[in-house]
């Protein structure tokens, strides 16, 4: 071969010992990348598992609450039947217990404070404070006049320029 180039094939290599084969670098990073993913998805899923398990516990105490709020209106619905007038002291908003407080303070008494106590069904303590004897009594009066309050109990009376004084009284309701 003298004057040409020599061209060498390359043989196949039939010997025994087994060689590494080389995985390209391309394959190597797209195998990585996919099981990134999967990580990725099962985690994802995991949480999708868990938001998915809350919502359901979240649904079970809404329809407790719906079964509740039913048998509630139910039983108001057999009460408003049976012609009782208003509403239970246990059902009673304080925001209607101090406007028919409210109804029966004469201009020249004031509320110091108000106590309720659903508990008891609807026993209200007034500590009251009246510019004189003749105020206290209107409001005895009204209280024991009023329709929304039962059981008025008058409590030891500090005179002095003012009367001050604690009236315990059960809220009974009435309509509105």
């Amino acid at each position: 071969m003298a004057g040409g180039a020599a061209v060498v094939s390359r043989q196949p290599d039939f010997s025994t010992t087994p060689r590494p084969s080389r995985v390209p670098v391309l394959e190597t990073v797209a195998v990585a990348v996919g099981l990134v993913a999967i990580v990725l998805s099962g985690g994802a899923a995991w949480r999708a598992r868990d938001e998915a398990r809350v919502a359901r516990s979240r649904l079970d105490d809404v329809r407790r609450e719906v079964e509740a709020a039913t048998a509630r209106l139910t039983s108001l619905e057999a009460s408003s039947r049976t012609g009782r007038p208003g509403l239970a002291a246990a059902d009673a908003e304080p925001a209607r217990i101090v406007a028919d407080v409210a109804t029966v303070l004469p201009g020249d008494a004031r509320l110091e404070r108000l106590s309720i106590d659903y508990a008891r069904g609807g026993a209200v303590e007034l500590a009251v404070v009246a510019r004189d004897a003749s105020a206290w009594d209107r409001l005895l009066d009204r209280l024991e006049q009023a329709p929304q309050f039962r059981e008025v109990e008058p409590g030891p009376e500090v005179r002095d320029a003012e009367v001050r004084s604690l009236v315990r009284a059960r809220w009974v309701g009435g309509p509105r």
